[in-house]
């Protein structure tokens, strides 16, 4: 779900979110690096989280000495996978099926509608034409307000609790305890 409310709140394509990894994550500055690499534009950028969203992504992070900079930052699996799931979460809420890009679009949308320029529009969702980042990504909404993200962040917190280190006996213990026992 995290996933799914960083694409609604950034306006990020789906490959930046699932490419997007631990080390990427900036705690200064809330945000995390699209790399060059995975960009469409082939320009890094840095992707701002909002305060809420962040709070509870850093929640669900082991404590810093513990990451892996190379595990996903949003475990959304593939796109594929993330598209069948939205589409069959919306079947069985019997609304109409929406795709993950269709939230960038949503986001891009609401930004011009609150009245951010096109300029920076373009440079937060990584939208090298202005005219395109106009003409195509644009619609009109039939309803402009926001997601009650507060109130699905705390069933986040409901459902997945914090992140807390346990402690394991190494493999190396382990297999020695094992061969100590009596037989």
């Amino acid at each position: 779900m995290i996933g799914l409310l960083a694409l609604d709140s950034t306006g990020a394509r789906v490959g930046e979110v699932s490419a997007a990894k631990v080390g990427d994550l900036d705690e200064n500055r809330k945000a995390w690096l699209v790399r060059a690499a995975v960009c469409k534009t082939r320009r890094a950028r840095w992707v701002a989280l909002p305060a809420d969203l962040f709070a509870v992504l850093v929640d669900r992070l082991p404590a810093r000495e513990d990451r892996d900079p190379d595990l996903p930052l949003f475990p959304i699996g593939s796109a594929d996978r993330l598209r069948m799931a939205i589409a069959r979460a919306c079947r069985d809420a019997g609304v109409p099926t929406f795709s993950p890009h269709d939230l960038r679009h949503r986001r891009i949308s609401l930004l011009h509608h609150q009245g951010t320029s096109w300029a920076e529009i373009g440079a937060r969702v990584g939208q090298r034409n202005l005219s395109t980042t106009a003409d195509i990504y644009t619609y009109v909404l039939m309803d402009y307000r926001e997601i009650d993200r507060s109130a699905l962040l705390e069933r986040v917190r409901a459902v997945h609790p914090r992140c807390t280190p346990t402690k394991t006996k190494s493999a190396h213990t382990q297999g020695r305890s094992r061969s100590a026992a009596p037989t």
